[in-house]
């Protein structure tokens, strides 16, 4: 018979906080600290946005730009408005609900990672200020295993 394939159990982490805090709108946080994936070499993210109760604009959305060392030391260094021109750096762009002012838990499932050392930035698309607390960006890592 052969091996099922399941998958790993995830493990988490979270990769921004405080710094999201009374983000701005049209605004990109600072740079997570690193995210050392050369060794763990996961293949898979769930990314989880929390954001504290706000009353974002229509249209509204964040963005996850990823800065990925190829050499484990150095990371691309553009400024804001480079990056949001650079396609290549966007892992993903996360719709948020405009229905009404309450808090928001959104998911992006099955994103796929580089298997370099990375950080991540938050553009903040929102129409609003994020809250002055309560905001985070949390990873749930995970990969195929093929030995069931």
């Amino acid at each position: 018979m052969a091996n099922l394939g399941k998958w790993n159990a995830p493990s988490s982490s979270a990769v921004l906080g405080t710094g999201l805090n009374s983000l701005a709108n049209a605004t990109m946080s600072a740079a997570s600290s690193t995210i050392t994936n050369h060794t763990n070499l996961d293949k898979y993210v769930d990314i989880e946005i929390v954001l504290a109760s706000l009353s974002p604009a229509a249209g509204a959305f964040v963005a996850i730009y990823i800065l990925e060392s190829v050499d484990t030391t150095n990371f691309p260094a553009q400024s804001d408005a480079d990056l949001r021109l650079t396609t290549s750096q966007l892992l993903i762009a996360i719709p948020i609900g405009t229905t009404a002012t309450t808090a928001q838990r959104v998911v992006a499932r099955n994103v796929l990672l580089p298997a370099g050392d990375f950080q991540i930035k938050l553009d903040n698309q929102t129409g609003v200020a994020l809250n002055a607390s309560g905001n985070a960006v949390n990873f749930y890592t995970y990969d195929d295993n093929l030995n069931g």
